[in-house]
């Protein structure tokens, strides 16, 4: 009768262990996958921010062009 109980008490450590190794392997991965999703959105941002750092270098160019041509003095032809 002692092997029996011994017997139960493994097999009930066992299966325990197992369903506790699986929900820390799902909750794991499931950390990963949010990991996943922030580094798209960071990607996407970054790649957003690079396009506007470009159409503002163009402004700029734009605008120190305009300063010249107002700081010039007027030609007198």
């Amino acid at each position: 009768m002692g092997q029996i109980v011994i017997w139960a008490l493994l097999t009930g450590g066992i299966t325990g262990g197992a369903w506790v190794g699986i929900v820390l392997l799902r909750r794991q991965r499931r950390l990963t996958e949010e990991q996943w999703r922030l580094l798209d959105t960071t990607r996407a941002h970054l790649e957003a921010m690079t396009g506007t750092q470009a159409r503002l270098g163009e402004a700029e160019a734009r605008l120190d062009e305009a300063e010249r041509a107002l700081l010039e003095p007027p030609r007198r032809d």
